[in-house]
């Protein structure tokens, strides 16, 4: 079969599928009058996308006032222990964002992690694109968790995004050592500590003075982030840039 007839083959099929089963937004999910784009979101759950066109932290992505000519870092970091370089992220953790990323925890299909991939790329490529990644991973999760859950959100994201970056996507890059107590509850110091030690490289990768792009769906007190920056760190990782989908707003 020639290359020009399986693509019309595989247009076609896809045609029939839109047919039996018209897109739809994956926020709202409301038939879609059109095919939809990468994203595959509609107008209106578009315009609710309260995404970053404000100031942040170059080191922890938190909201900042503006100051012309300069980059700003908050209070909240600025003396706090955090072995990552920088921290982008889309947004903040509320309002829409907020409900497709608690949405996207349980979701078996990725197709969640696979828009929101499209949308980082599309908001932030340029950016992205210009600071050279070597390799792009996400946080690790716990395998019992991955099984209970049924997927695993930061590295679906991450390995989407590989591929529209054109970044190689190690994903068992890092691993949990235990299935630690959840975050979510915990003091700040009491988030640090959960997590001290539990992370490790696994064996058979070369890290020698790269710079890593590493994935993680929402960013609160960064202490995930940081215990897996550090543990990139030690295995020679030069820089470690985090991209988180969202932002916990400072109180």
């Amino acid at each position: 079969m020639t290359a020009s007839r399986s693509t019309w083959l595989t247009r076609a099929g896809e045609r029939v599928l839109d047919l039996l089963f018209p897109p739809s937004c994956v926020a709202c999910r409301s038939e879609l009058a059109e095919l939809p784009d990468k994203v595959g979101m509609c107008v209106s759950c578009r315009e609710q996308l309260e995404l970053v066109a404000w100031p942040v932290c170059h080191r922890c992505a938190a909201r900042v006032p503006e100051i012309p000519g300069e980059v700003s870092q908050c209070g909240h970091c600025r003396d706090m222990k955090l072995w990552f370089d920088r921290a982008i992220t889309m947004g903040n953790y509320d309002g829409l964002l907020r409900d497709l990323l608690i949405r996207m925890k349980t979701d078996r299909s990725e197709l969640l992690a696979r828009a929101l991939a499209h949308l980082a790329a599309e908001q932030l490529g340029a950016q992205l694109a210009d600071s050279r990644f070597d390799v792009v991973t996400s946080v690790p999760m716990h395998a019992w968790r991955r099984l209970s859950r049924g997927t695993n959100p930061p590295a679906a994201v991450a390995s989407h995004l590989g591929g529209l970056l054109g970044i190689p996507a190690w994903l068992g890059l890092l691993q949990r050592r235990r299935n630690t107590q959840p975050q979510r509850g915990l003091s700040r110091p009491g988030r640090f500590q959960n997590i001290r030690g539990e992370l490790q490289l696994r064996k058979s990768y070369i890290l020698e003075a790269a710079h890593v792009l590493l994935v993680d769906d929402i960013l609160t007190t960064g202490a995930t982030c940081s215990e897996s920056a550090k543990v990139l760190k030690r295995a020679g990782a030069d820089q470690v840039t985090v991209l988180v989908m969202a932002r916990t707003p400072i109180g």
